[in-house]
């Protein structure tokens, strides 16, 4: 299921937008601080938010956390395996 973050609506960039634009958001406030409020008292060490930005079977843009977190494995290099 996602997690959805309250008061941020992605919105595809306009059609004349240049190149280097790749979208837009726009942020409800009251609705985001409330939703940021709430988050922080269940995760109150967090330091970055990562989000991935969706589009509805409706058409609209929404925003949903992204909890993907390494699985902490590491290839390992041995030293023989390094050419310098």
């Amino acid at each position: 299921m996602d997690d959805m973050i309250g008061g941020i609506y992605p919105k595809p960039k306009h059609d004349n937008a240049p190149s280097f634009v790749i979208g837009k958001a726009s942020i409800n406030v009251a609705q985001f601080r409330e939703w940021m409020q709430g988050y922080l008292k269940q995760n109150p060490d967090t330091e970055w938010i990562n989000m991935d930005m969706k589009v509805s079977k409706g058409g609209k843009g929404y925003a949903v956390i992204d909890n993907w977190k390494p699985d902490g494995v590491k290839s390992e290099v041995m030293d023989e395996d390094i050419p310098f």
